[in-house]
């Protein structure tokens, strides 16, 4: 996946939620989440997290930060690869992604928030995902417009 980052971006508001990490490039991770699009809904999306300090590893986190949105390239074939690997039935079709900074790792999870009420609906139909099976499936560009 090629992500291109505008050096002028707007924060459109601050959203908490649960990520499983892919794979990393610097400071930026990129990683899977489930959002409850619907009522007990379980939509795939990809999300990026700049990650300044190296909180993340990879394993399930819970994070909040200040979103912004993105947009990337080559969404719907790295869908295709994870889809081979961990059962996925809705992932977003677009070429736009979030983009999560000034980031906070959480103990907790608000189980009100989508990001984290679509991930509960997942492990409630699928089971847990093994994170092992989608560690550096894709690979992650970043290009930045300064």
């Amino acid at each position: 996946m090629r992500v291109k980052i505008n050096a002028i971006a707007k924060i459109i508001g601050t959203e908490e939620l649960i990520i499983i990490p892919i794979t990393r490039n610097g400071d930026f991770v990129l990683a899977l989440n489930f959002y409850e699009d619907v009522e007990g809904g379980r939509l795939a999306r990809f999300v990026l997290v700049y990650d300044k300090f190296g909180e993340i590893d990879y394993m399930e986190t819970i994070i909040r930060g200040d979103k912004i949105i993105v947009t990337a390239e080559g969404i719907e074939e790295d869908f295709k690869k994870i889809s081979n690997l961990i059962k996925i039935d809705k992932y977003l079709k677009s070429n736009r992604i979030p983009l999560f900074v000034n980031i906070s790792v959480l103990k907790d999870a608000n189980i009100n928030e989508r990001g984290v009420k679509g991930f509960i609906n997942y492990v409630a139909k699928f089971g847990r995902i093994d994170v092992t099976k989608v560690r550096n499936v894709v690979q992650l560009t970043i290009e930045e417009n300064v």
